[in-house]
């Protein structure tokens, strides 16, 4: 039994195997005079069996989401070409990036930006071979997560800290990196404080956690009073309630005592020129999301030429990979915190068959303090 006789997609299974293999065909036990490491507690033993097909999710569209569907297929498990591991995805979230596309109809494979699992095969090379056995976390902007297993560069992986579950980093990436990469934009525009719309959200949840331990202020703006209430729980400090009257002068009040120039909104259409209005000159709105599902209107000339003001793009993945060293200092930020600190996320879990029902629910009765989780661990 050489493992060089092996494909190259199973040689580091092979030789985790070889090595860790005691009489009961577990780990922990001793044969031979070697003593065998004892699997990784959050790691099930069924892990280390790779299908020839698996799993994944296939998505029907539908301009309301409590209508779209979901339907399980079988596909052929990927080979990891050399530098590249083999994943077996734990968890996965459902995120607004995720559903945001799905609301133009049409059919959806490959889906999935986020996730994490366990590492159980290697296609070659020292980088790969060492994440053999190792619980990480997955990031790819063109899908990757809803399915049984997924392919990735090993360079790309982000090994979990010790002790930490996969399930409990399924939402590793979008959110946490996204908040850091938000304070982070704010200090390089020299403003105190900032605003931020849709802010009950889970990433909002993140950021009024992250600004208090960084010492940034934060206004937080939301629809409804029982989402201040959510942010008042954690401790937010400044809120503004849009259903209720004279929100606006409330929010230009705010600006003006905590010298805002920095907005971050997540709705588009007519809301990110309503912030831009309350800000003074020379100040920027971000937009990073389209939740009004509406483009961009109603901006005032005037204060795009005469006040100087700037509405500018944001994406998070251009954000962190603009410069070098930020993903490793956002790394070192949010993957202690994942498991109970500002990092962490509150999941509704799902089983992989029965997703789009949950996602009607949450669609019906909403998403504030909710994120959907596909459970890989439960087929």
């Amino acid at each position: 039994q050489h493992t060089a006789s092996l494909p190259h997609a199973m040689r580091g299974l092979a030789a985790l195997v070889l090595l860790c293999a005691g009489e009961e065909g577990t780990c922990g036990a001793s044969r031979g005079g070697i003593d065998c490491p004892a699997a990784p507690a959050n790691i099930p033993s069924s892990a280390m069996a790779i299908p020839e097909t698996m799993k994944s999710i296939v998505v029907n569209g539908h301009a309301d989401l409590a209508q779209v569907t979901m339907e399980l297929e079988d596909v052929a498990t990927p080979q990891p070409k050399e530098g590249e591991v083999l994943i077996k995805l734990v968890a996965a979230p459902l995120n607004p990036s995720d559903y945001g596309a799905w609301r133009g109809g049409g059919q959806f494979r490959n889906q999935g930006k986020e996730g994490a699992g366990v590492v159980v095969a290697s296609g070659g090379g020292a980088a790969a071979d060492a994440l053999v056995g190792k619980g990480v976390g997955i990031a790819a902007m063109q899908g990757c997560s809803y399915q049984q297993y997924t392919t990735m560069p090993a360079a790309s992986c982000y090994p979990l800290p010790e002790g930490l579950a996969p399930e409990d980093a399924a939402s590793f990436w979008v959110n946490p990196y996204t908040a850091v990469g938000i304070v982070e934009t704010v200090k390089e525009k020299r403003s105190p404080a900032f605003i931020h719309t849709a802010a009950a959200s889970q990433l909002g949840q993140m950021l009024v956690k992250l600004c208090k331990e960084e010492g940034m202020g934060l206004v937080n703006v939301v629809r409804r009073e029982e989402q201040a209430e959510t942010l008042l729980q954690l401790g937010a400090e400044h809120i503004v309630v849009t259903d209720k009257e004279g929100w606006q002068d409330q929010l230009k009040a705010l600006v003006k005592d905590l010298k805002i120039t920095v907005a971050f909104d997540a709705i588009a259409g007519g809301n990110s020129a309503q912030l831009l209005g309350v800000l003074p000159a020379g100040s920027t709105c971000f937009v990073y999301g389209r939740l009004s599902g509406e483009d961009l209107h109603s901006v005032n000339v005037g204060d795009l030429i005469y006040s100087t003001k700037t509405i500018a793009g944001w994406l998070m993945p251009t954000w962190l990979f603009a410069a070098p060293g930020r993903n490793t200092a956002a790394s070192a930020k949010v993957l202690p915190a994942l498991k109970s600190g500002w990092a962490s996320s509150t999941f509704v879990d799902a089983h992989p068959s029965k997703v789009h029902e949950e996602l009607a629910k949450l669609a019906t009765g909403g998403f504030t303090n909710k994120k959907l989780r596909v459970r890989w661990d439960q087929l």
